[in-house]
């Protein structure tokens, strides 16, 4: 799908602008964070009170957003947002977890959802799906769906509790035994099926192939990096060039 041809933008931040200039969207670091935020206000021509977040905590609360902020919305406890007004941008934090964007033709609405083991096993992007279902009338039919950049199942091995997690929602999809007690987790392919499952058309399903660990000079990864990792923004908006 054309996304821009419907008035729905989307992107990811990566380690540094073209300038050279670090783009680190972590909390940890004030002056950084809004800095990345300054930058990311100018190339998307927007102010900062246009761009809602959430403070994720690896759960499955979905946010409606319906207005601007005063300043810039971080909002406490939610892991995906979802809007039908334009000129709101939605954005989500990341730095291995995965973003998934989508889009709701029929009723010109969109999601940001953050997806890490933990909400990927609890099924957020299906439930985020069934959130625009409520708010908007959204129809899996009428969905379409990005996959942006995330770990690798090559690089993101795990044990027993997370693979047993991820089977409960999916079985065996994107889940590969490596040595005794522990497997790797594709997390990418985890969501896709979910969202096939939902009901969203295979062609209307798009993975970026890109992956944080293995694009050290492009994307911050925890797993890579461990706890000094910067953080991605992940972010979609509805321009007025979308017919509602």
């Amino acid at each position: 799908m054309d996304w821009i041809k419907y008035g729905v933008e989307m992107g990811i931040s990566t380690r540094m602008k073209e300038n050279g200039k670090r783009w680190d969207f972590h909390l940890r670091n004030q002056r950084l964070f809004q800095d990345a935020l300054a930058m990311l206000a100018d190339d998307l021509q927007v102010e900062p009170r246009q761009i809602a977040c959430g403070r994720q905590p690896h759960g499955t609360e979905i946010c409606k957003i319906d207005g601007l902020g005063k300043t810039f919305q971080l909002l406490e406890g939610f892991d995906a947002l979802i809007t039908d007004k334009t000129d709101l941008v939605l954005a989500t934090f990341h730095a291995d977890c995965v973003p998934i964007y989508l889009y709701d033709s029929e009723h010109h609405a969109i999601a940001m959802v953050h997806a890490g083991w933990r909400g990927t096993a609890k099924g957020i992007v299906g439930k985020a799906m069934e959130a625009m279902n409520r708010a908007y009338g959204t129809r899996p039919e009428f969905i379409s769906a990005r996959i942006g950049p995330c770990i690798s199942k090559a690089g993101y091995e795990v044990d027993r509790p997370v693979i047993q997690a991820c089977e409960a929602i999916a079985g065996r999809i994107g889940i590969q035994a490596s040595r005794p007690g522990y497997a790797k987790v594709d997390l990418a392919a985890i969501n896709k099926e979910i969202l096939l499952r939902k009901g969203v058309g295979r062609a209307k399903i798009q993975e970026d192939q890109r992956k944080t660990d293995q694009n050290p000079n492009l994307f911050y990864s925890h797993r890579r990096e461990g706890a000094g990792a910067g953080r991605m923004l992940a972010w979609i908006f509805l321009t007025p060039k979308g017919n509602k």
